[in-house]
């Protein structure tokens, strides 16, 4: 049985880059190019870091049931909270109103869905998008955090200019099985 390029490609590119983030020595290469490559100072990633950490452990430490699997990605102060709350969960208020609370957090912005019925197409999805950041010549693929719910897209990060932001969210919409793109980049101020 003759396997075509594509066929490898597609099947075995997504897997070998998600297994490579079991690699503590691809974990620290991959953060080391996020902290050279983003449009933040390098005290800014780490205060961004210290409140994601804090709002996190608040999140799992919570006896709301659903805190502690929601993501917490924060730029600039601003944090978002994604993941999964099923209709009438208190999780989602509960996470609001924890990142809220935390110190340096300007603004709280949500992004929930309510069932994620396959993890493995979204992260799939994942690395679509993040191949395609890459290919694209006119973006840095470090300055923006990409996760994938259900088949939507969430962007995070902070680039240089609108015109860059766009570029990222179009990108993302060029990729076939997306079903929406919600952007949080930020531009410097």
């Amino acid at each position: 049985m003759a396997l075509s390029l594509n066929s490898v490609r597609s099947t075995w590119l997504p897997l070998a880059a998600a297994l490579a983030g079991c690699n503590p020595y691809v974990a620290a290469v991959s953060a080391t190019y996020s902290v050279v490559t983003s449009e933040r100072s390098v005290s800014t990633q780490v205060t961004d870091t210290g409140i994601e950490a804090q709002i996190k452990a608040s999140l799992v430490a919570s006896p709301v049931q659903g805190t502690g699997s929601l993501d917490v990605i924060c730029r600039q102060g601003v944090v978002v909270l994604a993941g999964v709350v099923p209709p009438g969960s208190p999780a989602g208020i509960a996470a609001v109103r924890i990142a809220r609370d935390t110190p340096g957090v300007s603004r709280v912005e949500t992004f929930f869905v309510e069932s994620r019925p396959s993890i493995v197409s979204d992260l799939e999805l994942k690395e679509k998008i993040k191949a395609t950041f890459i290919a694209d010549p006119n973006v840095i693929a470090g300055r923006v955090d990409v996760a994938v719910y259900a088949g939507h897209v969430l962007l995070v990060g902070v680039v240089a200019d609108p015109e860059q932001a766009h570029r990222f969210v179009e990108d993302a919409r060029s990729v076939g099985s997306v079903r929406s793109v919600r952007s949080y980049i930020q531009t410097m101020q």
